[in-house]
């Protein structure tokens, strides 16, 4: 063979070696921008989202409150970890606990949380994630007494805390199951736990969270809580409408929950 056709043959095999490098370059290129500008990284590039978190004005220790003028807690925590996975930035409103529907539908908030009871709010209006705190209504009380059920309250001077599951729970039983002689609900819970260990009532419907953090304090030493007498759970809620919102917040509860950080958690604020 002449030397004239081997160069041209080398010449060849250089050209397709050259193009295929510069096809999977720009197949390479076409990878990595997809997965940076349109694909699973994406979000790390973009704008933060905006969400505003309405919670109840009144605090609601442990899920939240506030430590030398910052608002904390169980719930305040697990949003800013959900708002670390789906790339958001919070803003935590107070709101009218009452008017929690009306503006959220409205667009005031784009997120309800805190302390949430689904069975409480229309389904049509709200879409509730899937439970990431499992609850329980208790009967807290000082330690010689030993009420177990809500039957056992009749005639009793009973308290429960103003805009919590344990109060909705409280007016949907007490005409016809507890019949407390009075009830007292007051929208902030020192006011509550100074009736209550004053004596001024004889027992408080709450749930374990709360039940929880106050036996844990020095004025919950003489105190008790009962087994669970209903079962509850928390949750937390958007426009029905809000399908790619809903879907984001949904995600990362998962994540958090599979991962060990709402455990975590939870240990650290309820026990």
């Amino acid at each position: 063979m002449s030397n004239t056709k081997v160069d041209r043959k080398k010449r060849r095999r250089r050209r397709r070696a050259g193009l295929i490098a510069v096809i999977c370059f720009l197949i390479a290129a076409v990878v990595l921008c997809y997965l940076f500008f349109w694909g699973p990284f994406a979000k790390n590039s973009s704008e933060p989202i905006q969400l505003r978190i309405g919670h109840s004005k009144f605090e609601y220790p442990p899920l939240h409150f506030y430590n030398d003028n910052e608002l904390t807690g169980f719930d305040v925590e697990l949003a800013l970890a959900v708002a670390d996975i789906i790339n958001a930035e919070l803003e935590f409103v107070p709101i009218d606990w009452t008017r929690r529907v009306e503006l959220l539908e409205s667009g005031e908030i784009d997120v309800i949380w805190g302390g949430l009871e689904q069975a409480s709010l229309d389904a049509n209006i709200v879409r509730f994630t899937n439970s990431y705190l499992q609850s329980s209504i208790v009967l807290l009380m000082p330690e010689n007494r030993d009420y177990t059920a809500l039957e056992d309250l009749h005639g009793l001077n009973v308290c429960a805390l103003n805009y919590t599951p344990a109060f909705y729970y409280f007016q949907v039983y007490n005409r016809d199951v507890i019949k407390s002689q009075r009830s007292f609900t007051p929208p902030e819970y020192q006011s509550l736990l100074s009736a209550f260990t004053s004596g001024e009532y004889d027992v408080m419907i709450t749930d374990t969270s709360f039940a929880s953090f106050f036996l844990k304090s020095s004025i919950g030493e003489s105190y008790r809580m009962s087994q669970p007498v209903l079962s509850s759970s928390n949750a937390t809620g958007v426009r029905v409408d809000d399908t790619e919102l809903f879907d984001l917040i949904q995600d990362a509860l998962e994540k958090l929950q599979s991962d060990g950080t709402i455990a975590t958690l939870r240990a650290k604020w309820i026990g």
